[in-house]
């Protein structure tokens, strides 16, 4: 996009914005008062005994990132890099800029683009439904604009619907931050940013009670392989005041990016020395993207209790051109989503011991998708999709939180979702038409609490996925439509168990079954959907922290799932594409502060495996072993921290994700290092 350059421009220069500001209140410090400070704790083990609207009350496997957290983690500049820590999440780095990368649990792939996981960003949902039904688009998210991440595994809670297969990703920004700042970051394969923090809770008493937050952020990358170059340009602008006994914040954003997309290569071809690790299949397959959002979130102030709401309006465009093989041709997708909705609930907490809330969510989005087979992305040869399409969905959900005796903890909930769906097909008329599917989702659970920092917890729920468009209304007239088609219905239970001993050592487990009735997958080469049919899950999850000082921290995971097709239409092809069997953790983290504070040093060190994936059904093309090493060392001296951020990759033809391409096994190549090193200076 054109305007790229403009915006670029002019965040390099409001980076200089926080210091003017600074320098105005600089002769008022002494009078002001202390800044609200809103303190997030290390989770050690969470209090799911305790009656509370948090995602950490429920009687499943919750993991938070809290901001602290996310200070500490290694990041080269991908938003992939504060996820690949979670026990069981399946993280994939997809070549194309941000078209949704795969992020996935619960033995789901993220070959869907998101699609069987639920993400939100401020009670906003980011599943979008243009470009491939329920990608998400978090890819804009930097650390300095996040409060905390929550990752609930499985369709566990009421509160949330569509996609929450494997499980939800809720993401909540912060509204403040104790001061401005700048931070400068450069490092390997031309990538630089600068980010520019805008904050400092105290201007509320100038500003008639309001206090601004402002993330602006600019970022290129030249990228590893050829026709691998990406940039991005932001606006994050959120304000909060107080109104009615409550918190109001209001959050403007826009982000617009351009890409080059090197696609997945043939690893036979690179051993032969044909082509080389950063070879590009097309030289002219790219993308670009704009999105720009309102969101209006009220919260009760010093409590749970009371009346919690979200509107918001999100306008979504990507515009992508794409070769699958050195042999094939270029498909290029033009797709538009305006989507509005809101997610209103109250929280009537009579006791201590006692919740009930109730609640409904609305969605409507309006789309348009175009695609053509196209010659050097600008030469149209054949139109192949031209599809309006609406989905109005609303759904009403209750839950009852009751503590009959302080070790017990009963938990039920229920949602009803009724969705209508439209789609006018103008390639294929006699292909159009409406559905107007709905589901019931009941959820169940204990949480049993023998003793202190040791909780024992059971769950049984139902999750559930919408149509695409392209399942009710195919774009080739050898296909029939079918509005028929119900929602994709999942239903599964888990049992586990966490544990804090000796104030020393931090134990969880969890195990899984579950049963999902319309298995897809997406191949990320041609875009395709593939219907594999019902699957079985069956897998478990292991974390171990070990606080051996007040500064060191050793912690590890392990995960183990088995993914399978109940009955394949080709026999012995039960794999689901793309699911690693094993993944695993460990690392240590130090952090050390001395000259009263002045002077602070860190360290974050990690290794990520990930286990052989298949790549198809039949297993015929299994990708190997994928290592990694994180590093992050962080200095801080006063006002000011330097950081050096290192990701080591040793296999040289091994990666997160691998494709099937014509009974081929090709990857997305990774680059042997990773280096991002950078200067952030803060205000006060």
């Amino acid at each position: 996009m054109k305007f790229i350059g403009r915006l670029m421009c002019l965040i390099l220069v409001c980076l200089l914005s926080p210091a003017v500001i600074y320098g105005a209140e600089k002769a008022k410090e002494k009078e002001q008062a202390l800044p609200e400070v809103v303190v997030e704790s290390q989770r050690l083990v969470e209090r799911q005994d305790k009656v509370t609207i948090k995602s950490e009350g429920l009687p499943a496997e919750v993991n938070i990132i809290t901001k602290d957290d996310l200070e500490k983690t290694p990041y080269t500049g991908n938003y992939l890099d504060l996820f690949r820590t979670i026990p069981g999440v399946n993280v994939s780095k997809y070549t194309g800029g941000n078209f949704g990368n795969g992020i996935a649990m619960r033995g789901f792939t993220g070959g869907g683009h998101g699609a069987n996981t639920a993400f939100f960003v401020d009670g906003m949902p980011m599943n979008v439904m243009d470009y491939t039904h329920g990608m998400e688009d978090i890819a804009w998210l930097v650390p300095e604009m996040i409060e905390r991440i929550e990752i609930i595994k499985g369709p566990f809670s009421p509160l949330y619907g569509d996609f929450a297969l494997g499980g939800v990703i809720n993401i909540i920004t912060k509204k403040s931050d104790p001061s401005p700042s700048v931070g400068l970051y450069g490092g390997t394969w031309g990538t630089a940013q600068g980010v520019g923090v805008i904050s400092d809770s105290s201007w509320s008493k100038y500003l008639g009670n309001v206090t601004p937050f402002l993330v602006w952020e600019g970022y290129t990358r030249g990228g590893y392989r050829d026709n691998n170059d990406y940039k991005r340009g932001q606006f994050f602008n959120k304000f909060t005041t107080q109104l009615g006994g409550g918190n109001l914040s209001l959050r403007a954003h826009y982000v617009a990016r351009a890409w080059g997309d090197p696609g997945y290569i043939p690893i036979n071809q690179i051993k032969a020395g044909i082509i080389s690790r950063k070879t590009t299949v097309s030289i002219y397959d790219r993308g670009d993207s704009e999105m720009a959002n309102v969101v209006l979130n009220y919260s009760p102030k010093g409590g749970e209790k009371g009346f919690h709401g979200t509107l918001y309006y999100n306008y979504h465009a990507i515009d992508t051109g794409r070769t699958g093989t050195f042999t094939s041709t270029q498909s290029r997708r033009d797709s538009y989503d305006s989507y509005f909705g809101w997610k209103l609930l109250y929280n009537y907490q009579p006791l201590d011991n006692l919740s009930f809330i109730v609640g409904d969510d609305l969605r409507y989005d309006q789309c348009k998708a175009h695609q053509w087979n196209t010659l050097q992305y600008y030469n149209y040869l054949q139109t192949t999709r031209d599809q309006d399409y609406h989905y109005f969905s609303t759904g009403v959900f209750g839950q009852v939180q009751y503590k009959p005796f302080s070790f017990i903890k009963l938990f039920a909930g229920l949602r009803f979702d009724q969705y209508q769906i439209e789609v006018d097909n103008k390639l294929v008329p006699q292909n159009s038409g409406s559905g107007t599917p709905n589901l019931w989702s009941p959820k169940f659970g204990v949480v049993i609490t023998p003793y202190k920092d040791i909780n024992i917890f059971a769950n049984k729920g139902r999750g559930f996925r919408s149509p695409t468009e392209n399942e009710l209304s195919p774009s080739t007239a050898t296909q029939k439509a079918n509005f028929a088609l119900g929602l994709s219905k999942l239903d599964t239970w888990d049992v586990g168990i966490n544990a804090l001993l000796f104030k020393r050592l931090y134990i969880a487990f969890d195990y899984y079954n579950t049963l999902y009735q319309g298995e897809q997958f997406l191949d990320p080469t041609t875009l395709t959907f593939f219907n594999l049919g019902v699957s079985k899950r069956t897998g478990f999850e292991v974390e171990l922290k070990l606080f051996l000082t007040k500064e060191l921290t050793l912690f590890g995971s392990f995960s183990h799932v088995r993914a399978r097709l109940k009955n394949p239409q080709t026999p012995f092809a039960y794999y689901i594409p793309q699911v690693p069997a094993d993944m695993a953790v460990m690392g240590l983290q130090f952090q050390k502060p001395w000259d009263q504070g002045n002077q602070e040093l860190g360290l974050y060190f990690y290794y990520r495996l990930v286990g052989p994936t298949p790549a198809d059904a039949a297993g015929n093309l299994i990708g190997s072993q994928f290592d990694q090493y994180y590093t992050k060392v962080a200095y801080r001296f006063k006002k000011w921290t330097a950081s050096l951020d290192v990701t080591f990759t040793p296999r040289r033809y091994s990666s997160d994700i691998y494709t099937n391409s014509g009974n081929t096994l090709s990857y997305a190549s990774w680059p042997k290092w990773e280096v991002l090193g950078g200067l952030k200076y803060r205000f006060k």
